[in-house]
């Protein structure tokens, strides 16, 4: 008997979803071959595994949204675990590949060149997704005002406007809007954040003092934490008390300061003789994240104190690790992984569109409903669809935007980082 929650349907749709992109039709999304000395190399196989643990949270909540119409927190500590993970990773290698960004140029990095590279590597495809949500919207609406025509306009600008400010909640008075797109466009406000943040914190490496920056952050973060969440922590479909969204507040900024730490003990040269590379290595990263797991699924369904302090060491932990060069077993250099990565963008912003797709067909509902295979069945299906809509927005939509982000720099006078990987999201 298969259930809904069991773990194995997880990594049977990791192992699908890579035999899929190891096929010949996948080359379009290849890159160069791993490079031993690039410290960021490793993430270069880490992204796509984290997007599809994202996509593989959401398809508990699917399912459950389904069933009651209200979309929150699975009931499933695993799949909410691999989630959760997966958006903290995601931000990690956000806080480090920029703030790397800042520590390889002095502090002094072409800034021109770095917000024109994210408003073309994140945009066209943002823009893609968004449009056809609003199109989504407009056909469920019955292509008719459901408020005042202003406001509805106003909504769509808003949603429209990169996740450089929250987007309301409805457009054109439909409920459900943000679940069209898996709710996932949240990151990138927090995103842009942290980018806005980068010409303020560029003064700490232009002292010399990057490392006490990161490292104070991140202890500030932790305290932050142990002061909001002290007498009680997070229940799924409680509303928490004010005071906890400080946490949250604080634990999204502790991600993003511990790939930026990450990067300044890199940079340093702290643990440069240590061979990250062995066996062992991978092993004791493999550890940190059943050790995370573990924590995580013994306190469901609430989140306390301890396990918000553990989170980030034991992520962090890992975290370093890959960056150090382990690949993992060799995993993180399959050309399967490296092309997942290279599309995790896509795969991240269309999860809830091919959700909506596949589950509009007559029947897929049912089907699904019965549970077990019948319900793994399709959503592993989901993800191998989700791959290839991803591999053709990456063709169509990511690299046409790369190109013209890399023009209109060079025009400016500015070298483009258009081209760097997205790192998070996302």
């Amino acid at each position: 008997m298969v259930g809904i929650h069991q773990v194995w349907p997880y990594f049977a749709m990791l192992l699908a979803a890579s035999a899929f992109a190891a096929l010949p039709w996948f080359r379009a999304a290849d890159r160069a071959p791993p490079q031993a000395g690039k410290r960021s190399d490793t993430l270069d196989g880490l992204r796509g595994f984290l997007a599809l643990s994202v996509f593989a949270s959401h398809v508990i909540v699917h399912h459950e949204y389904l069933r009651s119409g209200v979309w929150k927190p699975s009931p499933s500590a695993f799949y909410n675990t691999a989630g959760l993970l997966g958006i903290c990773l995601f931000f990690m290698i956000t806080g480090f590949l920029f703030w790397n960004k800042l520590l390889e140029a002095g502090g002094r990095p072409p800034w021109k060149a770095l917000y024109i590279g994210r408003v073309f590597r994140l945009g066209p495809m943002y823009l893609v997704a968004v449009l056809t949500m609003i199109a989504i919207v407009a056909y469920r609406t019955g292509f008719q005002w459901r408020v005042p025509p202003s406001q509805a306009i106003a909504s769509a600008l808003g949603w429209l406007a990169l996740g450089i400010v929250p987007p309301p909640p409805t457009l054109n008075g439909y409920a459900d809007t943000g679940t069209i797109l898996a709710g996932v466009t949240w990151t990138l406000f927090f995103e842009w954040l942290f980018y806005f943040s980068l010409p303020v914190s560029a003064w700490f490496v232009r002292r010399g003092r990057h490392l006490a920056f990161s490292a104070g952050l991140v202890a500030l973060c932790l305290l932050t934490i142990a002061a909001a969440s002290w007498n009680g922590g997070f229940e799924p479909g409680l509303k928490p008390r004010p005071i906890l969204l400080l946490a949250i507040l604080a634990e999204l900024v502790l991600m993003l300061g511990a790939g930026m730490f990450v990067a300044s003990l890199l940079h340093a040269g702290i643990g440069a003789r240590v061979r990250w590379q062995r066996p062992l290595w991978s092993v004791v990263a493999l550890l940190c994240l059943v050790a995370l797991f573990a924590t995580m699924i013994s306190a469901a369904p609430r989140i306390g104190l301890a396990q918000l302090f553990l989170l980030c060491p034991l992520a962090g932990a890992f975290f370093f690790i890959v960056c150090s060069g382990n690949r993992l077993f060799g995993l993180l250099s399959w050309p399967a992984s490296r092309r997942l990565s290279q599309l995790s963008y896509g795969i991240y912003l269309s999860q809830g569109l091919i959700l909506v797709a596949v589950f509009a067909i007559p029947g897929t509902a049912a089907y699904a409903a019965r549970g077990g295979l019948a319900f793994w069945s399709i959503y592993i299906g989901c993800a191998l669809l989700l791959c290839a809509s991803a591999l053709l927005t990456y063709r169509y939509v990511e690299e046409p935007g790369i190109r013209i982000g890399k023009h209109i720099a060079s025009r400016l006078g500015a070298k483009s980082d258009a081209g760097v990987p997205l790192p998070a999201t996302t």
